[in-house]
């Protein structure tokens, strides 16, 4: 597997190594490391993060980055916003001064291949070297679920009921396996909407994501059938919630690795970890009213999301749509105001909502026939892989792409 991994990176015009060290002792390892790997295209150079951005931003790639962190007053936070910009299939190895439990810990959990102190021999850092190759090619042939991350942007405009749809649809339609994640730990309402009682270890994965690990996550899931897993709390009002956007990363990695599909409800609060989660999300979905203050909060998300650097083109969802209570402007104006034709639009549906309310079901369970589930199988036709619809234009007009 090595040598098609050689291979691929010549074909591409990758270097294999890049290291950026501070010091002479560290170069020389790093030089007798590559030696003994006997890696092609081995890149050595003097300088720390900095460094290491301006190859990337010259739009250099390679298969290992090694960073010096020794440089970084703050540390993990200079790393964390490294491994932001690398590119897929790029492992990045991390080495500092500090001897620090804490530091290898959150390096791992952001999703650095490994963390070494100084002074590091040459024959240590081959086989932390050739590990985070190893490590890269693995995932090649790993598990990735897609991840669907649903943001309303009016409180009330449904993408809680919009979530847990999609997921009984991937689940049951698509016969995929899926993980439903509710991030809203006060006042969430997915296990609530499911007849589900919430699990108990979410919080304790997010305080701490260098414990997370597949069995941790699956003993904190609810089942709801074969195929749906959901991954919900319900914590004290009275506990304030507060958890480093690090906390992600390797909780959506440990579902992406288990599960066909990974579907996300993201508080209204937007707080460190949800604008992670819509940074990183294959395909993150705005569920609106057609209100003005729904047309104002939706131009506002899409901003957001361009502002995140995020990975995936917005998919934007009326819903409700044709509900007197919610104050519409109408589907004209709204798509006037938004520039932009929305992509799809669920229609209000009474006796669909009191269904689900009274059966604790999904929609498209709870109401098979309704005209929102009809449109709502369309949508998730789209996303579930087995559509053929290409995204509107207008997606690329916002989006800059």
């Amino acid at each position: 597997m090595a040598d098609l991994a050689y291979a691929e990176t010549r074909e591409r015009g990758e270097l294999s190594l890049l290291a950026c060290v501070a010091d002479d002792v560290t170069k020389e390892a790093v030089s007798r490391a590559a030696g003994l790997l006997d890696w092609p295209a081995v890149k050595v150079r003097t300088g720390g993060l900095a460094t290491a951005h301006r190859f990337l931003e010259a739009g250099h790639r390679a298969k290992v980055i090694l960073v010096d962190l020794s440089e970084s007053d703050d540390p993990i936070q200079a790393l964390d916003e490294f491994l932001q910009l690398l590119p897929t299939g790029t492992r990045c190895l991390a080495i500092g001064k500090l001897n620090d439990l804490g530091l290898y810990r959150a390096a791992k959990s952001m999703g650095a291949a490994d963390y070494l102190a100084k002074p590091v021999s040459g024959e240590t850092l081959k086989e932390a070297l050739a590990s985070a190759l190893k490590t890269e090619i693995r995932e090649k042939t790993a598990k990735d679920g897609k991840t669907v991350a649903f943001l309303g942007s009016r409180g009330g405009a449904g993408s809680s009921t919009l979530a847990a749809a999609t997921a009984w649809c991937l689940a049951n339609d698509h016969r995929q396996s899926v993980a439903l994640l509710d991030l809203d730990l006060h006042f969430g309402t997915l296990a609530l909407s499911l007849d589900l009682e919430p699990g108990r270890g979410l919080r304790d994965a997010l305080e701490h994501p260098e414990r997370i690990d597949g069995l941790l996550v699956a003993s904190a899931m609810a089942r709801q059938g074969e195929r749906l897993k959901v991954l919900a709390a319900e914590e004290h009002l009275d506990e304030p919630l507060h958890f480093d956007r690090a906390a992600a990363a390797p909780l959506l990695g440990a579902l992406r690795s288990d599960f066909d599909s990974l579907v996300i409800d993201l508080p209204r609060s937007l707080d460190a970890v949800s604008r992670q989660v819509l940074a990183i999300a294959d395909t993150p979905v705005l569920v609106t009213d057609l209100s003005l203050a729904g047309l104002r909060d939706t131009v506002r998300l899409v901003e957001l999301l361009k502002v995140l650097g995020a990975r995936g083109a917005p998919l934007i969802v009326a819903n409700q749509v044709g509900a007197v209570h919610r104050g519409e402007i109408g589907q004209g104006e709204f798509e006037k105001g938004l520039k932009a034709k929305l992509d799809y639009l669920i229609p209000f549906d009474a006796k669909a909502a009191l269904a689900m309310a009274r059966q604790g079901k999904a929609l498209p369970a709870a109401a098979a026939g309704s005209k929102a589930t009809l449109e709502l199988r369309r949508f998730v036709q789209r996303i579930g892989g087995g559509g053929t619809r290409k995204p509107r234009s207008f997606l690329k007009k916002i989006w800059g792409s």
